[in-house]
């Protein structure tokens, strides 16, 4: 703690005497802790100071995480459920990785409650995408109803509106698997192109091209008041499975709800300029 202390003060005379500028992008360094996001023409100076400290202490992910908002999620992640119709599907390469895929709705575990109300084809996309990953890589007995009851033994929120990205890291990393969060925007995702037009997508090739696959939240349609209640926004989130991104930026993956029949894994570029990704974890065994 001393050292985080002084680490501290180091941060905050450099910045006092040595201000960063409104338009230099923060150093691209993949950690657990450490959010790659770049700046924008908004972000003050006094911003990019409680960046650092975030970084000195470790602090990381969504404001939602504190405890008073896990029972009362502000959209978690996303719409739910998702209109599937909108999209034509197309065909595919056969799978050859070997990978276990499991569908949240048509299948054996559609109806299986989830903790706060709702039900895995309702808004189960977090847990099984992490059931996808984790049979994948850890055991195959592994399914989405273990994944839902480790949400519920932690006491992390699922139900009704989804599920938080952060819990589902927590569960991933539990089970020994490495995970580095690449990539967390949430105001304004980024298309395929976009993302791997950017510095970040450098990052991505290099943690593709050493075996790391990417667990993924994306909006599959723009921000909309929700039906249900117009004072919430709606942006269609979803948690999937990327397992390549190729060189014609073909979105290779494993998705729980859409083209659910198809030959795994499903090519999300169709349904371009969707999805807009918001959160990009990399995750290997």
């Amino acid at each position: 703690m001393r050292k985080k202390i002084l680490i501290f003060f180091v941060l905050f005379f450099s910045f006092i005497f040595f201000p960063l500028s409104k338009n230099q992008a923060q150093t691209i360094t993949p950690s657990p802790k450490l959010t790659i996001t770049p700046l924008t023409n908004n972000n003050t100076g006094f911003e990019i100071l409680v960046d650092l400290l975030k970084i000195v202490f470790g602090l990381s992910g969504d404001e939602n995480a504190s405890p008073s908002n896990q029972k009362n999620p502000i959209n978690p992640s996303g719409s739910i459920p998702l209109n599937l119709s909108h999209f034509p599907d197309i065909k595919v390469t056969p799978d050859i990785n070997g990978l276990i895929y499991y569908p949240q709705c048509n299948g054996p575990y559609d109806n299986y409650p989830l903790p706060q109300e709702g039900t895995i084809c309702q808004a189960g996309c977090g847990p099984t995408t992490v059931a996808m990953i984790l049979a994948s890589y850890v055991d195959k007995n592994i399914n989405p109803p273990l994944v839902v009851e480790e949400y519920r033994k932690n006491g992390y929120y699922l139900g009704s509106s989804g599920s938080y990205y952060f819990d589902a890291e927590k569960i991933l990393q539990s089970h020994g698997l490495k995970v580095d969060p690449l990539f967390i925007e949430k105001e304004y995702p980024k298309t395929i192109d976009q993302l791997m037009n950017s510095f970040v997508g450098s990052v991505i090739k290099n943690y593709q091209n050493t075996g790391w696959t990417f667990f993924t939240l994306a909006n599959f349609c723009d921000p909309h008041p929700c039906k249900d209640n117009p004072k919430v926004t709606c942006t269609c989130g979803h948690f999937f499975w990327i397992i390549k991104i190729d060189e014609s930026l073909n979105i290779w993956a494993y998705d729980p709800a859409y083209d659910i029949k198809l030959p795994k894994p499903i090519n999300h570029k169709v349904r371009y300029p969707f999805p807009k990704i918001r959160v990009l974890f990399a995750v290997k065994k």
